[in-house]
Order: structure tokens, then sequence, then C-alpha cells
């Protein structure tokens, strides 16, 4: 039977649509579980890789492709070649950009992408791993040699690497409840601040099935976006995230009422 052209762009598409839901499968479910990768980007790469793999790709196959062209195989492999590339390219800058690991220090989190860490400088081997769905919890520890810890921030203060993305200072999450219940964000003040704010903390909380002070409050800051990471109040460990901005200082103050 001979494959018309608009029957080769037709399976080009379904094709092509194919190998695209697969790769978003690994992107979505593997590299960026939820929140991740609202928080840290990616959109522009994607777009480029869609547009490639399910729109130049077929189009092109609709405007070259005729049966008994002359040339007709070569054209066809220029064009899967070049979704290919399209796909590898992509791939490799999403995945690198993914989050390895999110960081613990004081009194935030940080999504910490794949490039930037050096990860033969990991001390512990429950923190090395070949493979895995979404990003490691791990929490900084400073030197306890005071000198190290002068000599580290005035490094950090001439514009070498914060501490959150030096591995060698990493060591597994061990919530301290104590020290982060005096930190946590003063969600309540946020709620009061913005309305936007006080919808999506009240459906996290109703999703949840439960009261404002069931949770701690931390912020989570990615290459795109912040927001708050919610711990359970009785063993530190994540327990969801709200999309809202953590900063207090942030939200527009109200001014205060004088009394009459």
């Amino acid at each position: 039977m001979t494959i018309t052209r608009l029957r080769a762009f037709t399976l080009h598409l379904i094709i092509s649509s194919t190998i695209f839901l697969l790769f978003l499968a690994i992107m979505f479910f593997v590299w960026y579980p939820p929140p991740y990768f609202e928080v840290d980007g990616g959109w522009q790469v994607l777009q480029i890789v869609a547009g490639v793999d399910l729109v130049l790709g077929p189009l092109l196959t609709l405007i070259l492709f005729k049966p008994g062209k002359p040339g007709l195989k070569f054209d066809m492999t220029c064009i899967a070649l070049m979704q290919i590339a399209a796909i590898l390219y992509g791939g490799k800058v999403i995945y690198q950009e993914h989050p390895a690991f999110v960081v613990f220090g004081v009194d935030r989190f940080s999504s910490i992408p794949t490039a930037d860490i050096e990860f033969d400088k990991l001390k512990y081997p429950e923190l090395k791993r070949s493979f895995g769905i979404g990003p490691l919890l791990a929490q900084t520890r400073l030197p306890d040699d005071s000198k190290l810890r002068e000599q580290l921030l005035f490094a950090v203060l001439e514009g070498e690497k914060d501490v959150e993305y030096r591995a060698e200072f990493y060591e597994p999450y061990k919530p301290d409840l104590s020290a982060m219940r005096s930190r946590s964000i003063p969600i309540q003040k946020i709620a009061a601040s913005d309305a936007m704010a006080k919808a999506k903390i009240a459906a996290f909380l109703a999703q949840q099935g439960g009261q404002i002070g069931d949770y701690l409050y931390f912020p989570l800051k990615g290459k795109n976006k912040d927001m708050v990471m919610a711990l359970s109040a009785r063993d530190g460990m994540p327990a969801g995230f709200i999309s809202i901005n953590p900063w207090l200082s942030e939200y527009p103050r109200k001014p205060q009422q004088t009394p009459p």
C-alpha cells in the first residue's frame, strides 16, 4: 500500500507524540516530581523540544514527503536526526538542571541542581546514589573549627559558592525540631497579609486534614521560584508544599489601626 503524504504526516506525528510523552513522564515523575518543575523552571528548553519534536518534524514531513520522490529516504533521515538531536539536547540540559538535593541550612531549604554538585565530595554513603525519584534531602554542617568557619564566610563574601552548594558540607537530613520551631515562617502573618496566600494555605490544610499548628513552614528556594515547604511538626519531615511567596517582608504591610 502506498503511503500518502497525509498518512506519513499522521504516522510521524503519532510516533513523535509517543516519544515526547515518554520524555515528559521521565521528566515530571523522576527528575522533577511536584513541585520542583514549578520551582526550578525548565519551560524554555521544554518548549524548544516540543516545537521541534511535535511541530517542526511532522510539518517538514508534510511538506517534503512525496511517494517515489528521489532522495526521500535522505530527507526523512535528516528530519529524524534533527528530532533525535533536539530530544538529546533538551534531555541533557533539563537533566543537568534537575534538583539533585534539597538542602536545609539554618532557616530555609534550597533546591540544588545536578550541574552544581561535586558528587565526589559527598562524605556520607546514604547521600550517594546513581538513580532515584526526586531530590534527596540533606542538611549543611559547617566546620567545628571557628577559624575554618570564618574563612568559609569570607570566601562566600568574596563570591565563592555558598555552603548549600558545597557537597563536602552535606550530611543526611536530621531535623532539630527545637531549633526549627523557633525559625518557622509566621504563616498566620502571611495569611493575614494576602487573600490569595490565605486561600492557598487553607486549601493545603483542607487537603492534608490538619491544623495550622500541625506543621512547620520554611522557604524552599529554587532557580525559578520560591515557595513554602510544610514540615510535620512531629518529626520535621516534608508534608507538602504551598505555592506562595515565603518571604513575609515582601508582602504589603497593613496599616496599624490606632485606638479611638
